[in-house]
C-alpha cells in the first residue's frame, strides 16, 4: 500500500509539473475553466434521406444533430478533477461529456495523435508520450459556470489543436463554443452546414444566462478557420473574427474559399485579425483580397517571423512538442514564444473589440514589450476601414431624413471605393426613383434618376426615366435635354430593339 501511495503521489507531482510547463509562460486569466460536451437537435433541418442507398427506410431521428464542445469561466472547484491531454485526444468521439467509449477507442485516438506528432517532428519515447497523455490541463469537466455574462466565441472544432487556446480564452473571461463539423470535399461545401450550425448554436447558447448575446466573436485555426471568416461576412451578430494560420489567401486554398456564395468580402463589418507565419505568408498570392476587398472593416495582420515555423506550431500539438515532449531542438524556445505571441494578440484583439478594454486597444495600437520575447519575432500591422457606400435601404433613409442632396453627396464620396453596393445596379435606383415619383416627391425622384445616369451614362432607358421625372415635375427644359441624350445614344446604334424603338418614340414626343 505504501508503494502504491508513493507511486500515485509521484504521478501527481509529475503531472502537476507538466501542467506548469505548458501554462507558465502563457497568458492564463483569472478564471477557472469549465468544460462540457453536449448535443443539440435542429428540428428545422433533416440531415438524412428517408431511405438509404439500398432503398431501406431509415429508422430513428433524422434531424440535424449539432455537437458542441464548450469552455467557460467556472467556479473554482477543489474536488473536481482536471482533464488530461489524453482526455482531449478522444473527446471528439463524444456527443456528451459523460458518454462512455471503450478503452480501445481511446487508445486508438491517442495513438493517432502520436503518429501525427512523430510524422511532423520525429520519434518520441514511450515515457515522454505517457507524460504528455497524463498531463493535466486547465479545464475541469462539468463544473458550475460563473453566474455573470461573458462574450461568446463560436467556431468549428479542430479536435485537440485549439485546446490550449480555448482554455486560455475561457480563463480570460470568454465562453468558447466549438462545433463538431463534418468532412467535406471543399471549404465552400463545408460552409453550407458549418454556418447554419453556428447560427443555430448561437441562438441556443443565448438562452443561457451567462452568455452575452450582444458580444459575439468567431475564430478558427487552419482549415477550421475558413467557415468562420465566411460566417462573419454574412452575419452582423459577429462583432470580431480571427483566423489562425488558415491560409485563406494561399493559391489553391483561396479558390475553394472564394468559391462559396458566402464569400462577400465587401460585406464584412466585423474587425478581422489575420494571424500567419512569415514563411507561409510569402505564398499568400491573394492577400490583396484582405487589403482591398475586405476594406470596410478594421483589419489587423500578425506575422510571426520565426524561421521555419511549422504550421502546427500554432496549435496545441506544436506547443506541447516543445513544452512537454522537448523534441524540437534549439528552436523550441522560440516556437513557444511564437505561440505566446499569437495567444496574446488573439486575447487582446477580442478584449479590445468585444470588451472595449483600453489596455487591449493600446496593446494593438503600440507594439508592446513582451517578456523574454525579442520584438523582431513578430510584425503587426493595422489597417483602418474605408467608408462603404450606402446600399438601397441606407440611401433611401438618408434621402428621407437628410435630403436628396446630402444622400447623393454621400454616394459620390464613397462610390469610388465601393462598387459592390446594390445601388450600382441600375434597376435598384430606377425602381427607387419611380417610388418617389409615385409619392409626387419629384425633386427626390429626379435626383435618383440623375444619379443613375451618372453611374450608367450609356443606358438610354435611364435617361428616359430622367426625362419622365423632369416631365412630371414640369421642368420642360431639362426634359428636352435628357430626351436629346436618349436620341444621341440610340442614333449610334445600327439597329434598335422594340424596347429601344419605344424609348425613341418617347424622346421624339418630348422634343416636339
Amino acid at each position: 500500500m505504501r508503494f502504491l501511495f508513493v507511486s500515485l503521489l509521484f504521478i501527481s507531482i509529475c503531472t502537476s509539473a507538466q501542467t506548469e510547463l505548458i501554462y507558465r509562460n502563457l497568458p492564463v486569466g483569472k478564471y477557472a475553466v469549465g468544460f462540457k460536451i453536449f448535443t443539440l437537435t435542429d428540428a428545422a433541418r433533416i440531415s438524412k434521406p428517408e431511405f438509404n442507398y439500398l432503398g431501406e427506410k431509415i429508422e430513428g431521428d433524422r434531424r440535424r444533430k449539432i455537437t458542441i464542445h464548450l469552455w467557460y469561466p467556472a467556479q473554482a472547484s477543489v474536488n473536481g478533477s482536471r482533464l488530461t491531454y489524453g482526455d482531449y485526444c478522444y473527446s471528439n468521439l463524444l456527443t456528451s461529456t459523460n458518454e462512455t467509449i471503450s478503452d480501445d477507442q481511446k487508445d486508438a485516438e491517442m495513438n493517432r495523435a502520436r503518429r501525427s506528432v512523430e510524422n511532423w517532428w520525429g520519434k518520441t519515447t514511450d515515457e515522454a508520450w505517457l507524460n504528455l497523455m497524463t498531463t493535466k490541463m486547465l479545464s475541469q469537466s462539468e463544473v458550475p459556470a460563473i453566474e455573470e455574462k461573458f462574450p461568446l466565441l463560436v467556431g468549428m472544432l479542430r479536435p485537440l489543436s485549439t485546446t490550449i487556446t480555448n482554455e486560455l480564452l475561457a480563463s480570460n473571461g470568454y465562453i468558447v463554443a466549438m462545433i463538431k463539423g463534418e468532412n467535406r470535399s471543399t471549404f465552400a461545401e463545408a460552409a453550407l452546414d458549418d454556418i447554419a450550425d453556428m447560427r443555430f448554436a448561437i441562438v441556443e447558447l443565448q438562452k443561457h444566462t451567462n452568455v452575452d448575446g450582444e458580444r459575439i466573436g468567431t475564430f478558427g485555426f487552419s482549415g477550421s478557420g475558413f467557415s468562420q471568416v465566411l460566417f462573419a461576412m454574412n452575419d452582423y451578430r459577429i462583432k470580431a473574427v480571427a483566423d489562425i494560420e488558415s491560409g485563406i489567401y494561399m493559391d489553391g486554398l483561396y479558390q475553394s474559399f472564394s468559391a462559396s456564395d458566402y464569400y462577400q468580402p465587401g460585406k464584412m463589418r466585423a474587425p478581422f485579425l489575420h494571424i500567419f507565419s512569415t514563411d507561409l505568408s510569402k505564398q499568400e498570392r491573394f492577400i490583396d483580397e484582405f487589403y482591398n476587398k475586405t476594406k470596410f472593416t478594421q483589419r489587423y495582420r500578425l506575422i510571426v517571423n520565426q524561421p521555419a515555423l511549422h504550421h502546427w506550431d500554432f496549435a496545441t500539438e506544436g506547443y506541447t512538442s516543445c513544452a512537454v515532449l522537448n523534441m524540437r531542438g534549439a528552436q523550441q524556445e522560440n516556437i513557444q514564444r511564437a505561440f505566446k505571441i499569437a495567444s496574446l494578440y488573439l486575447i487582446n484583439f477580442f478584449n479590445a473589440e468585444l470588451k472595449n478594454e483600453d489596455d487591449a486597444g493600446k496593446f494593438l495600437s503600440n507594439k508592446p514589450v513582451i517578456e523574454n520575447v525579442q520584438d523582431s519575432l513578430w510584425t503587426f500591422s493595422e489597417f483602418p476601414p474605408f467608408k462603404a457606400a450606402p446600399d438601397r435601404e441606407a440611401f433611401e433613409y438618408i434621402i428621407r431624413t437628410k435630403g436628396i442632396d446630402e444622400a447623393i453627396s454621400v454616394v459620390r464620396n464613397t462610390i469610388k471605393e465601393d462598387t459592390t453596393t446594390d445601388i450600382m445596379k441600375w434597376f435598384i435606383l430606377n425602381s427607387l426613383g419611380y417610388n418617389f415619383m409615385g409619392e409626387q416627391k419629384y425633386k427626390e425622384a429626379v435626383g435618383v434618376f440623375k444619379l443613375n445616369t451618372e453611374l450608367h451614362p450609356d443606358d438610354p432607358n435611364l435617361f428616359d426615366s430622367l426625362a419622365e421625372g423632369y416631365e412630371q415635375s414640369g421642368d420642360k427644359e431639362n426634359m428636352k435635354k435628357a430626351s436629346a441624350i436618349v436620341m444621341e445614344i440610340l442614333n449610334k446604334k445600327p439597329t434598335l430593339t422594340d424596347a429601344e424603338k419605344g424609348l425613341k418614340s418617347n424622346a421624339e414626343r418630348r422634343l416636339k
